[in-house]
Protein backbone atom coordinates (compact mmCIF):
# COMPACT_ATOMS: atom_id res chain seq x y z
CA UNK A 1 0.00 0.00 0.00
CA UNK A 2 3.02 2.63 0.94
CA UNK A 3 4.16 1.85 -2.87
CA UNK A 4 1.03 3.15 -4.37
CA UNK A 5 0.58 6.02 -2.08
CA UNK A 6 4.33 6.91 -3.33
CA UNK A 7 3.81 6.66 -6.75
CA UNK A 8 0.79 8.83 -6.23
CA UNK A 9 2.81 11.02 -4.67
CA UNK A 10 5.14 11.12 -7.80
CA UNK A 11 2.44 11.40 -10.40
CA UNK A 12 0.99 14.37 -8.90
CA UNK A 13 4.02 16.02 -7.76
CA UNK A 14 4.93 15.41 -11.86
CA UNK A 15 2.15 16.72 -13.00
CA UNK A 16 2.35 19.81 -10.38
CA UNK A 17 6.03 20.75 -11.65
CA UNK A 18 4.79 20.63 -15.15
CA UNK A 19 1.55 22.86 -14.49
CA UNK A 20 4.21 25.06 -12.54
CA UNK A 21 6.25 25.35 -16.11
CA UNK A 22 3.58 26.05 -18.10
CA UNK A 23 2.87 28.66 -16.13
CA UNK A 24 5.94 30.34 -15.78
CA UNK A 25 6.44 30.05 -19.64
CA UNK A 26 7.89 27.23 -20.89
CA UNK A 27 6.10 25.08 -23.66
CA UNK A 28 6.45 21.58 -23.04
CA UNK A 29 5.10 20.87 -26.48
CA UNK A 30 7.85 22.93 -28.85
CA UNK A 31 10.27 19.96 -28.93
CA UNK A 32 7.29 17.44 -30.19
CA UNK A 33 5.81 20.13 -31.88
CA UNK A 34 9.14 21.44 -33.95
CA UNK A 35 8.71 19.16 -37.04
CA UNK A 36 5.08 20.30 -37.53
CA UNK A 37 5.31 23.62 -37.03
CA UNK A 38 8.51 23.24 -39.76
CA UNK A 39 5.68 21.42 -42.14
CA UNK A 40 3.23 24.13 -41.11
CA UNK A 41 5.28 26.94 -41.58
CA UNK A 42 6.61 25.77 -45.38
CA UNK A 43 3.40 24.91 -46.43
CA UNK A 44 1.59 28.39 -45.40
CA UNK A 45 4.25 31.10 -45.58
CA UNK A 46 4.75 30.47 -49.21
CA UNK A 47 3.38 33.20 -51.60
CA UNK A 48 -0.60 32.41 -53.17
CA UNK A 49 1.21 32.61 -56.70
CA UNK A 50 3.80 29.73 -55.31
CA UNK A 51 1.07 27.17 -54.30
CA UNK A 52 -0.85 27.04 -57.74
CA UNK A 53 -1.96 23.80 -57.94
CA UNK A 54 -4.37 23.75 -61.11
CA UNK A 55 -2.79 24.09 -64.35
CA UNK A 56 -5.70 26.41 -65.25
CA UNK A 57 -5.08 28.66 -62.90
CA UNK A 58 -0.97 28.55 -63.65
CA UNK A 59 -1.58 29.29 -67.25
CA UNK A 60 -3.89 31.87 -66.19
CA UNK A 61 -1.79 33.73 -64.56
CA UNK A 62 1.33 33.17 -66.53
CA UNK A 63 -0.99 34.72 -69.80
CA UNK A 64 -1.78 37.74 -68.24
CA UNK A 65 1.89 38.42 -66.93
CA UNK A 66 2.92 37.75 -70.76
CA UNK A 67 0.24 40.83 -71.45
CA UNK A 68 1.50 42.94 -67.96
CA UNK A 69 4.64 42.38 -69.30
CA UNK A 70 4.31 45.57 -71.59
CA UNK A 71 2.61 47.54 -68.79
CA UNK A 72 -1.02 47.84 -67.89
CA UNK A 73 -3.10 45.83 -70.13
CA UNK A 74 -5.72 47.52 -72.01
CA UNK A 75 -9.56 47.17 -72.33
CA UNK A 76 -8.68 45.12 -75.96
CA UNK A 77 -6.39 43.12 -74.29
CA UNK A 78 -8.53 42.05 -71.30
CA UNK A 79 -11.16 41.13 -74.17
CA UNK A 80 -8.84 39.08 -75.85
CA UNK A 81 -7.71 37.31 -72.53
CA UNK A 82 -11.01 36.65 -71.87
CA UNK A 83 -12.11 35.26 -75.04
CA UNK A 84 -9.12 32.74 -74.94
CA UNK A 85 -10.09 32.35 -71.56
CA UNK A 86 -13.62 30.90 -72.34
CA UNK A 87 -12.16 29.34 -75.72
CA UNK A 88 -8.79 27.40 -74.60
CA UNK A 89 -10.69 26.33 -71.17
CA UNK A 90 -14.28 25.80 -72.07
CA UNK A 91 -15.41 27.69 -69.32
CA UNK A 92 -18.59 30.72 -69.20
CA UNK A 93 -17.97 34.18 -69.56
CA UNK A 94 -18.28 34.80 -65.83
CA UNK A 95 -15.89 31.73 -64.35
CA UNK A 96 -13.33 33.64 -67.25
CA UNK A 97 -13.73 37.15 -65.74
CA UNK A 98 -13.54 35.50 -62.08
CA UNK A 99 -10.51 33.75 -63.09
CA UNK A 100 -9.11 37.41 -64.61
CA UNK A 101 -9.38 38.80 -61.62
CA UNK A 102 -7.84 36.09 -59.49
CA UNK A 103 -4.62 35.95 -61.80
CA UNK A 104 -4.82 39.99 -61.33
CA UNK A 105 -4.96 39.49 -57.87
CA UNK A 106 -2.06 37.36 -57.44
CA UNK A 107 0.28 39.18 -59.66
CA UNK A 108 -0.59 42.48 -58.46
CA UNK A 109 2.65 43.07 -56.81
CA UNK A 110 4.74 41.37 -58.81
CA UNK A 111 7.59 43.19 -61.18
CA UNK A 112 9.63 40.74 -62.78
CA UNK A 113 7.27 37.35 -63.54
CA UNK A 114 10.01 35.50 -65.63
CA UNK A 115 12.95 34.92 -62.11
CA UNK A 116 9.61 33.10 -60.56
CA UNK A 117 8.64 30.50 -63.46
CA UNK A 118 10.10 27.77 -61.30
CA UNK A 119 8.38 28.67 -58.57
CA UNK A 120 5.07 29.54 -60.26
CA UNK A 121 4.93 26.22 -62.19
CA UNK A 122 6.13 23.43 -59.40
CA UNK A 123 3.28 22.53 -57.44
CA UNK A 124 1.32 21.98 -60.87
CA UNK A 125 4.72 20.94 -63.23
CA UNK A 126 3.06 17.27 -63.09
CA UNK A 127 -0.35 17.91 -64.02
CA UNK A 128 0.06 19.45 -66.71
CA UNK A 129 -0.29 17.52 -70.19
CA UNK A 130 1.12 16.90 -73.44
CA UNK A 131 -1.91 18.90 -75.41
CA UNK A 132 -1.57 21.32 -72.31
CA UNK A 133 1.74 22.33 -72.71
CA UNK A 134 0.97 22.72 -76.85
CA UNK A 135 -1.69 25.10 -76.45
CA UNK A 136 -0.02 26.77 -73.47
CA UNK A 137 2.84 27.64 -75.82
CA UNK A 138 0.64 28.62 -78.36
CA UNK A 139 -1.41 31.06 -76.17
CA UNK A 140 1.35 32.69 -74.95
CA UNK A 141 2.51 33.69 -78.43
CA UNK A 142 -0.94 34.53 -78.88
CA UNK A 143 -1.10 36.71 -76.11
CA UNK A 144 2.14 38.44 -76.40
CA UNK A 145 1.78 39.86 -80.18
CA UNK A 146 -1.93 40.77 -79.49
CA UNK A 147 -0.80 45.02 -80.01
CA UNK A 148 3.05 44.52 -81.02
CA UNK A 149 5.87 42.09 -81.39
CA UNK A 150 6.59 40.37 -78.34
CA UNK A 151 9.31 42.38 -76.50
CA UNK A 152 12.63 41.24 -74.61
CA UNK A 153 10.34 40.46 -71.28
CA UNK A 154 7.71 38.60 -73.00
CA UNK A 155 10.46 36.02 -74.97
CA UNK A 156 12.39 36.24 -71.85
CA UNK A 157 8.85 34.50 -69.97
CA UNK A 158 7.85 32.26 -73.09
CA UNK A 159 11.54 31.17 -72.70
CA UNK A 160 11.48 30.37 -69.02
CA UNK A 161 8.21 28.81 -69.18
CA UNK A 162 9.14 26.07 -72.47
CA UNK A 163 12.51 25.62 -70.41
CA UNK A 164 10.88 24.60 -66.77
CA UNK A 165 7.98 21.87 -69.25
CA UNK A 166 11.25 20.60 -70.96
CA UNK A 167 10.82 16.90 -71.15
CA UNK A 168 7.51 17.06 -69.18
CA UNK A 169 4.76 14.86 -70.49
CA UNK A 170 1.68 13.55 -69.70
CA UNK A 171 -1.64 11.61 -70.88
CA UNK A 172 -4.11 13.61 -72.67
CA UNK A 173 -6.22 15.76 -70.70
CA UNK A 174 -8.93 18.22 -70.06
CA UNK A 175 -7.91 21.76 -68.36
CA UNK A 176 -10.04 20.87 -65.59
Amino acid sequence: MHVVIGLLTAVAGLIWALVALERAGFRLSSPFALFRRYQWSKKYSRKPLHSLTEPMDVVAVLLLGVAKCEGEISADQKRQLLNIFEQEFQISADEASDLLLASSHLIRNEIYLSDQIDKILEPSLSRFTDSHIQTVDSMLRQVASLESPPNDEQQKLIEGVRRNFGSTAGAQGKWK
